[in-house]
């Protein structure tokens, strides 16, 4: 869920956006997103080693404080691109015609 619709702020169009980046770091990573910071004795979320509950993690990401994690084997462009469409503000996020575009013109060059 994007920090604009936690927060109960109008939006719009990018709220997607920033949802199918959450999406396409799960199917990276295969974990739940922000897993790293709920699980106990992580060094990653900023709790002392204590799990953080659910709200804390909304919380966190709404204050851009945790982010969705890549793995090694994501292309760094990739990782790029789909870190800003996870970007905390809305205009920094790319609109959907540039996602499609984005992915197209990927899958086109590196054969996905």
């Amino acid at each position: 869920m994007a920090p604009e619709v936690m927060m109960g702020q109008r939006y719009g169009e990018k709220a997607d956006v920033f949802s199918l980046g959450v999406v396409i770091s799960e199917l990276d990573t295969h974990e739940l997103p922000y897993a790293h910071a709920k699980e106990s004795g992580s060094s990653g979320g900023g709790s002392g080693g204590r799990s953080l509950p659910d709200t804390a993690v909304l919380q966190m990401v709404s204050l851009g404080k945790l982010r969705v994690r890549f793995s090694a084997f994501m292309d760094p462009d990739m990782a790029r691109f789909v870190g800003s469409c996870v970007s905390v503000d809305p205009s920094e996020r790319p609109t959907a015609a540039e996602v499609l575009y984005y992915l197209q013109i990927a899958a086109r060059n590196r054969h996905y």
